[in-house]
């Protein structure tokens, strides 16, 4: 088990993950990352944010590990 630190970033925000989670691997902390990225995009869309890039980059003791970014992106061409 290694210690997996998750901070969430956009292009207003960043949170720096000071305690970490004990995971058995690297694609565990890639599942954990994907859960966070959605949660975050969900947010900030139900907050009303539209052009918005989110990353989730995670790291471990001795540095980044990996990075799950999205870019959300929302149009209206045509008003009825």
């Amino acid at each position: 088990m290694a210690q997996y630190f998750f901070d969430l970033r956009s292009a207003d925000f960043f949170s720096r993950d000071e305690e970490g989670v004990e995971l058995p691997d690297a694609e565990a902390a890639h599942d954990m990352a994907l859960g966070a990225l959605v949660d975050a995009a969900r947010e900030a869309v139900m907050e009303g944010s539209i052009d918005q890039r989110f990353a989730v980059e995670v790291r471990n003791g001795t540095g980044r590990v990996l990075e799950v970014a999205a870019v959300f992106s929302s149009k209206i061409f045509r008003q009825q």
